[in-house]
């Protein structure tokens, strides 16, 4: 489970019992627009003229007769004998020239200039309000309408710091509005408001809390560590191919690739978190059932869809022959009649693939950078010139394709090319498209139904509790997959056997002979489910691999590493020459480790194979400590390797 922050005060909601350490309670958060506002004088005058008034206020909600639900509330304030701020709202509440003297109607007010100099508010419950209401001590009654607002008024209710109960806007009369105000008021209320209000100042600004819960769960050390192995104070963005254990910023990476010590091919996107969001279904039968359900409803929809493509299609066609007869008419300028051409439509189109026009003279810096320096290699030299026709944000860096037209749209400029003026060519496309769809689901089928099964068996035994299921890899492509397979067939049939003996005695030891008979039962269970698993994942986590890397185009992988490669150009060129100076050096010496790190690995595997496994060993070791999160780190962990090589050689 991920870790998170909750944006509530804990003294008017208790963190549940639930709620691991993982999850923070950071308190509300607020913002300030008291500051600059300046009231009216007659607010003013008002607030002045007498007691503190209460506040009765609904926001944006908006009410089907406001004229009577005004009358409701003007009742009521008379029979609580109070003054009163009414707030219009967007609901448009108030009556000309009908508005009592004890009553003042509100424009749009601060709520933090406001609550302080009120007695109590009334209001529909939104979690901001309700916040900073409780955050000036104010006691609160809540008359919920809708969504998230009935808790709170349970929660403020619960707490004692306003109204004994929510009353929602389908039950309020002017009658419980007057004694909610009358609750309101009593020094009970008035106590437990100013109490919250002492517990919110202390858990201090929300936002700042939230920000800082954020950054203290942030993987900064360990095996998953976000920090650049080299520059400790950035975050790694790539990861060197020949050393996993090393990760690098953008800027390490520009400084290694400009000093040519390595090439863009040898780095890959680093991922520091991998999320398996769905790990399949919880038993075979309903998951083989879903999965020829989902293939059928595929393939129909793709066929089936041809014809609401087509009806979009003509639709289209006929409203580009509007606008075409509509173009036609000639415009009249004075005594002047000139008709309208198309040469009047002068357009600038800008599509992948082709040069940008000699009129631009402004070549961005990173682009000639990246595209003419000596360090790229072609593969990625080929992706940036694609870029060259992605549009840029101030920082030269791509966002998205350009099109931009001065007249006219797109579909305008498709018609000029010719290549969708004839009806029977779209249809027939639009057919094309729903057998492609069809065709592709149909496609999918062995795959879906059999990973759906193995999945399933894979699943089955948490439905009786058993916890020793393993957590399925995530595929991302042919490699993962294959992996995946291979864990698959072994561990399920080494878990399925093992357990026959394991469930039993771990259920002897937790619960006695119940326990025994118990583990007896789940160790059968999953001999039979977790050895099919294995008979089944290994086609169908390949079958999966083998798609994911078909589809992997459609990924944008590409498009990231070259905002990685714009990134480490514009950090590059943010330094100064003493901040060139500086990060170059570090980088060459810490490149100097990995160098030796890569020749130490070399030379064991020419020993043999018992001095790979030993030296993988040792690795994993290291890493588990910590020994390979920094360049540095290795560094030493490198010469306590050869001192222990050397002091075995000597024996």
């Amino acid at each position: 489970m991920g870790a998170g922050s909750a944006i509530q005060d804990e003294g008017l909601i208790p963190k549940p019992s639930d709620w691991g350490p993982e999850i923070d309670i950071a308190g509300f958060v607020f913002l300030d627009l008291a500051s600059s506002f300046k009231p009216p004088a007659a607010l003013t005058q008002f607030l002045e003229a007498g007691e503190p008034p209460v506040y009765i206020g609904f926001g944006s909600i908006v009410v089907d007769d406001p004229d009577k639900f005004t009358t409701m509330i003007f009742e009521a304030i008379e029979m609580a004998g109070v003054r009163a701020l009414v707030s219009k709202g967007w609901g448009g509440l108030g009556s000309e020239g009908n508005t009592p003297d004890n009553v003042y109607m509100l424009e749009n007010t601060p709520h933090d200039w406001l609550f302080p100099r009120v007695s109590a508010v009334v209001h529909h419950g939104g979690a901001g309000t309700t916040a900073i209401g409780l955050k000036c001590g104010k006691p609160t009654m809540i008359v919920p309408f809708f969504g998230d607002q009935p808790f709170w008024g349970a929660m403020v209710a619960k707490a004692g710091a306003g109204a004994k109960e929510p009353i929602p806007y389908k039950h309020l009369s002017a009658e419980r509005l007057a004694e909610g105000i009358k609750q309101c008021l009593s020094p009970e209320a008035k106590s437990n408001a100013e109490k919250l209000a002492r517990d919110i100042e202390l858990e201090g600004d929300g936002a700042k809390n939230a920000v800082d819960s954020f950054h203290r769960r942030l993987p900064l050390q360990g095996k998953n560590s976000m920090r650049c192995s080299i520059i400790q104070d950035r975050v790694a963005v790539w990861e060197f191919k020949q050393a996993h254990l090393l990760q690098l910023c953008a800027l390490a990476a520009e400084i290694l690739v400009q000093r040519r010590k390595l090439k863009w091919q040898q780095l890959r996107l680093v991922r520091h978190k991998e999320w398996n969001d769905f790990e399949g279904p919880g038993e075979p039968l309903t998951g083989g059932g879903a999965a020829l359900l989902n293939s059928a409803g595929g393939i129909v929809k793709g066929v089936g869809g041809t014809p609401i493509r087509w009806a979009k299609t003509l639709k289209k066609r006929e409203k580009k022959q509007e606008r075409r007869k509509s173009s036609s008419v000639p415009r009249t300028s004075g005594n002047e009649t000139t008709p309208k051409s198309s040469k009047d439509h002068s357009r600038k189109i800008s599509r992948p693939g082709t040069p940008p026009s000699t009129e631009n003279k402004g070549e961005h810096g990173m682009e000639k950078h990246l595209l003419n320096g000596p360090a790229l290699e072609q593969g990625d030299r080929l992706a940036l010139e694609k870029s060259s026709s992605l549009s840029r944000n101030e920082n030269g860096v791509p966002v998205g394709p350009v099109l931009s037209v001065e007249h006219g749209d797109q579909d305008d400029i498709r018609d000029s090319e010719g290549s969708l003026d004839n009806l029977a060519q779209e249809i027939a496309v639009d057919a094309g498209i729903g057998l492609a769809q069809s065709g592709e689901a149909l496609a999918r089928v062995p795959m879906d139904l059999s990973l759906a099964i193995a999945q399933g068996f894979h699943n089955a035994p948490r439905l009786y509790g058993d916890t020793t299921v393993r957590t399925p890899l995530r595929i991302t492509g042919i490699h993962s997959g294959l992996r995946a397979a291979g864990e698959e067939l072994v561990f399920g049939i080494y878990d399925g056997v093992t357990g026959l003996f394991l469930q039993p005695y771990r259920g002897a030891r937790e619960n006695g002979a119940l326990g025994l008979v118990q583990g007896v039962g789940k160790g059968v269970g999953g001999f039979v489910l977790k050895d099919l698993a294995a008979i089944f994942g290994p086609f169908a986590y390949t079958m999966k691999g083998v798609h994911k890397e078909m589809v992997k185009g459609k990924q944008p992988t590409q498009f990231i590493r070259r905002a990685r490669m714009a990134q480490g150009y514009q950090d590059a060129r943010a330094l100064d020459e003493e901040g060139r100076m500086r990060e170059g050096a570090k980088v060459e010496k810490a490149w100097g480790v990995v160098r030796e790190i890569l020749e130490e690995q070399r030379e064991v595997k020419g020993e043999g194979v018992r001095a790979n496994v030993r030296f993988r060993r040792e690795k994993r070791r290291l890493v588990k400590e910590g020994k390979f999160e920094s360049v540095g780190n290795a560094a030493v962990a490198l010469e306590e390797w050869r001192r222990e090589k050397r002091l075995k050689g000597l024996r």
